[in-house]
């Protein structure tokens, strides 16, 4: 007969054979070990399958999976499977057993180990291949306790072993494995910080994808909520105990804890559950003035007319939802630049807004410099210890550990000074253009954006004071408030007799939907801006910012 092998044509005269080799003893020493026994035995070998480096821990080997195909295909033209050993065929006991019961019954193969004899044509040499199979499946599962064991008492010592997360390269220096945060793992940094800041995960992600790191807002969340970035090892082997670890820090756990309840505020991955109405579009955003709770939505249905009602048992503050609709409207009413004093107001604000940022501007570039120095320090003491080996590992952590906190408070300070915007004429008139026509934006857009709409604008919510029959605002976007108090003194109005003015006085904190500026900006008067400031660019077709 004639048979293929692994590289040419053989002739033996005997049935052929199939070998297997895997990778614990050399594969060059098994090839030669089955090569030589079936010379020996004057048995061609048809075909070589493994050296695939796949553990014999599962029967789920590619590589054996092509091996019980090819006899499945060729039934009756192959006789023996050759191995090594009993334990390079399978080490999975029970199943073993059965997979070398069936190919002898169903395909006439026999399982032949080289090293490890057996006549597995008498029922004693069955039974002596089954019991090497069961101890084979024993070690494996002896070798699996002592990694695992092995495995928990390197976490318990803050060692992490498995493969580093996102931001972190392994480097061995003197044949010790250390993780260090890599170029990727700087930019994280900075993502933690922006978020900490109180930045939105999309502008976060945005400004990651422009520094070369696009990611998913699930993996970005999963990044901010995991706590070996702050230090901390966590893993299914510490049975819910935490330990610190030995790698280096990426942020502080003061910055990791501030983000996390940030985090906290949003679950399900920033994604919004609770149910739209397109009837009530003010249900949640509006509060009572007696109880602070906010207000929900209900429907007369015998009339098919939408109220709004305080969610508090026995408050009694119900309200017609065309009525709460109409007051909300004349309440954004007294926002909206007049177009008479639309290019007046745009160089009003233009000149506000460099005045303002003067001293920011500078101490922004001061900043900027002494952040430099930090990272280059950082860079030093890494290549000491890393590269050069000057440096012992205490005085690595001491100054790594001092550095970082500069660092962290440093690019603190850079957010509350980052006051750079492009276009800002563009943006300032776009930010006019859309307080131009507050109230007929607001009507004509669906549910969605009715909510960001109000949320742009009081970024707190309203209060309805049952008593007045009107909405008290206590937070009012910077960019709205300041516009309708310039525009008021162009007016020639006097001074007070408009409510926006009085609101200047009140700050308003960068959440919900993005502000065009962010607030915390005091009427454009404010000697520090507390936030980088961004002017919105506006789509007109729905009078919503892009």
């Amino acid at each position: 007969d004639e048979s293929l092998t692994y590289g040419s044509v053989r002739r033996w005269g005997e049935s052929p054979c199939l070998t297997r080799s895997d990778n614990n003893l050399s594969l060059e020493t098994q090839r030669k070990t089955i090569d030589q026994y079936s010379e020996r035995n004057k048995v061609p070998i048809v075909a070589y399958f493994g050296g695939s480096h796949e553990s014999a821990k599962t029967d789920g080997r590619k590589e054996f999976q092509r091996m019980l195909d090819y006899i499945k295909k060729n039934k009756g033209k192959v006789r023996y499977i050759y191995v090594y050993a009993l334990d390079r065929f399978s080490r999975t006991g029970g199943a073993a057993i059965k997979l070398k019961d069936d190919l002898r019954e169903e395909y006439g193969v026999l399982v032949d180990a080289v090293t490890q004899p057996a006549d597995t044509s008498s029922p004693s040499g069955v039974l002596q291949q089954d019991v090497q199979l069961i101890f084979s499946h024993h070690d494996n599962q002896m070798r699996r306790l002592r990694a695992i064991t092995g495995m928990k008492a390197k976490f318990e010592k803050g060692i992490w072993i498995t493969r580093p997360p996102q931001g972190y390269d392994i480097v061995r220096i003197n044949n010790e494995r250390k993780l260090v945060v890599n170029e990727t793992g700087k930019k994280l940094r900075k993502a933690f910080m922006w978020k900490a800041g109180g930045m939105k995960n999309e502008e976060i992600l945005e400004k990651l994808k422009t520094m070369g790191i696009p990611m998913y807002k699930q993996q970005l969340t999963k990044i901010f909520k995991r706590p070996f970035y702050c230090g901390l090892i966590n893993h299914g082997l510490l049975e819910g105990e935490i330990v610190e670890g030995t790698h280096e820090k990426l942020v502080s756990r003061e910055v990791f804890l501030k983000v996390n309840d940030i985090n906290e505020q949003n679950t399900g991955y920033g994604v919004p559950h609770k149910k739209e109405q397109d009837e009530v579009p003010l249900k949640v955003f509006i509060k009572c003035d007696a109880c602070s709770q906010p207000f929900t939505g209900y429907v007369v249905k015998s009339k098919n007319l939408w109220y709004y009602k305080c969610r508090t048992t026995g408050c009694k503050c119900n309200k017609s939802a065309k009525t709460m609709h109409n007051l909300f409207a004349d309440l954004l009413s007294q926002y909206e630049v007049r177009e008479e004093f639309a290019e007046s107001l745009q160089l009003a604000m233009v000149d506000s807004y460099h005045e303002m940022t003067k001293e920011n501007t500078a101490q922004h570039k001061i900043l900027k410099l002494q952040l430099a120095e930090i990272e280059k320090k950082l860079d030093n003491i890494k290549e000491k210890y890393y590269g050069l080996n000057k440096m012992n590992e205490e005085d690595f952590d001491k100054f790594s550990l001092k550095y970082n906190e500069e660092l962290e408070a440093i690019m603190k300070e850079l957010e509350k000074t980052n006051c750079s915007i492009s276009n800002l004429e563009e943006k300032i008139a776009s930010a006019i253009n859309l307080s131009a026509k507050l109230s007929t934006v607001w009507h004509s857009s669906d549910t969605t954006m009715k909510e960001k709409l109000q949320k742009l604008v009081f970024p707190d919510g309203i209060v309805y004071d049952r008593k007045k029959e009107a909405f008290r605002t206590g937070k009012v976007n910077v960019v709205f408030a300041q516009m309708a108090c310039l525009q008021k003194k162009l007016a020639g109005k006097e001074k007070g007799t408009n409510h926006t003015c009085d609101d200047l006085s009140l700050l308003a904190e960068r959440k919900g939907f993005e502000p065009l500026i962010p607030c915390g900006i005091h009427a454009f008067q404010a000697s520090q801006i507390n936030h980088s400031c961004t002017f919105p660019v506006v789509d007109f077709n729905t009078g919503l910012q892009k």
